[in-house]
């Protein structure tokens, strides 16, 4: 009767802590998961929207009429679903111009609409499209609206005045997250139940066969302080490869050294827009459109310096990310980078380092 009331509770105990530990952890990776996917939604429009701007710009600069490239558009998103994520186009005057319900082409969005919050900034929906700049937020609509929010990415077609828009429904979002989740809390309790109760009668095994396998458990136990230990020495060793490489590691460059007469500059990388390889010179132009002579060579800094925010564009300039005002297509698939720091040069991307230049800014 005795060992029946302690198996009894021993089953309860583990029940309970295989709930709390399984409770806790769907909890948090529902959070990280709605959190992820938001981002997701985000991402995926802002690239949706951007390569679409590109195809209407070249349709543009190919000479086909603005209303036809605007009649293509509205085919191509007709009828598509409204409900969780589609995208439509205004003009920045906030008029409707493509939209997967026809019925609202032509309508203008007044300045009460919505309003789109942008790292904790809000701003009207219709302010955002008159801006005609590239944005991404969360668009909120008023109590008596009976619409949800919405994750929305604008974009401005070049050489136009319209504003291309991706809308993900957070709330469609949120329920297909919720549905997920309510499967994996099933799964989540079944699973729990069957390691409860297998580690129930596992243990009941082992208590009522203690006795007789005493010997060889301890001979086990041994082997495994002896893995445990072997592990550990492998475990240290990866530790101190590891330790090694980092060691080991060239920090990128934070200043660049220029020479003007007897004076010593140094300058830091953040304040380069550029160097350019000019007359067989290297050259430093700065935001503030200040230009310094530097020694080495391109490749030597581009191996210096930090990766994620220098580009080596071609074999005469090495660019900075923060630099970058405008892209344009360019001839035959490749691009023309304009800076903020103008350059007398044309700053060109050849057609076989497209792809990875667009690899680069999308880190």
């Amino acid at each position: 009767m005795k060992s029946s009331k302690h198996y009894l509770w021993t089953f309860i105990g583990l029940t309970l802590l295989a709930f709390l530990a399984s409770a806790a952890s769907l909890s948090y990776y529902y959070q990280e998961a709605k959190t992820s996917l938001l981002q997701q939604k985000e991402s995926a429009g802002k690239r949706e929207i951007r390569e679409l701007g590109v195809l209407l710009e070249q349709q543009i600069h190919a000479g086909i009429a603005k209303e036809t490239v605007i009649a293509n558009l509205q085919k191509s998103i007709l009828n598509t679903d409204v409900q969780s994520e589609f995208v439509c186009m205004y003009n920045t005057q906030g008029i409707e111009l493509c939209h997967p319900d026809p019925s609202l082409i032509g309508q203008k969005i007044d300045a009460s609409n919505s309003s789109i919050n942008i790292a904790g900034q809000r701003n009207s929906f219709r302010q955002i499209l008159k801006e005609g700049k590239e944005r991404s937020g969360t668009r909120e609509f008023p109590s008596d609206s009976q619409r949800s929010s919405e994750i929305v990415s604008v974009y401005p077609v070049q050489g136009t005045d319209w504003m291309l828009a991706s809308h993900a429904n957070i709330a469609a979002v949120q329920a297909q997250l919720e549905d997920l989740f309510l499967k994996f809390v099933v799964g989540g309790i079944l699973f729990t139940l069957f390691i409860s109760l297998s580690s129930f009668l596992l243990i009941r095994l082992i208590y009522r066969s203690y006795e007789k396998q005493k010997e060889a458990e301890i001979a086990e136990l041994n082997m495994q302080v002896n893995t445990l230990q072997i592990m550990k020495q492998q475990l240290e060793t990866v530790k101190n490869n590891i330790a090694q490489e980092f060691s080991d590691k060239k920090p990128t460059r934070k200043r660049i050294l220029s020479y003007i007469r007897d004076e010593v500059i140094a300058l830091d990388t953040d304040d380069i827009a550029y160097f350019e390889l000019n007359n067989n010179a290297i050259i430093a132009r700065t935001f503030d459109q200040n230009t310094y002579s530097v020694n080495g060579s391109l490749d030597e800094l581009v191996n210096e310096l930090d990766q994620e925010v220098f580009y080596r564009a071609n074999r005469q300039f090495i660019i900075n990310i923060r630099a970058i005002s405008n892209i344009w297509v360019y001839g035959r698939n490749q691009l023309r980078i304009e800076t903020t720091a103008k350059s007398e040069t044309p700053i060109l991307i050849s057609k076989n380092k497209v792809s990875e230049f667009k690899r680069w800014l999308d880190r």
